[in-house]
């Protein structure tokens, strides 16, 4: 049985530098190997305010927590935490 990749947009949420603040993540959801248990793959954020300081944050969807670093105006790739 091979694994299972499906794009998805999950509701997540941004807290950190002050703020805590609602954003959509979008990601390949990848199902492992003959399981039921799945991990996201490349997440990226969306709709998260334009006016957040350059920082760190820590991104939450779907029971995970990755850090997120907003760098000029940017979201630099989530670390799993």
């Amino acid at each position: 049985m091979s694994s299972k990749h499906e794009l998805v947009s999950v509701s997540g949420r941004l807290p950190g530098m002050g703020r805590d603040v609602a954003c959509t993540v979008f990601a390949e959801k990848v199902s492992l190997r003959g399981t039921d248990v799945y991990e996201y793959d490349r997440p990226f954020v969306s709709g998260a305010p334009r006016d957040l300081q350059n920082g760190l944050y820590k991104l939450t969807f779907d029971g995970r927590v990755l850090s997120a670093r907003r760098q000029n105006g940017g979201w630099a790739s989530p670390i799993v935490t």
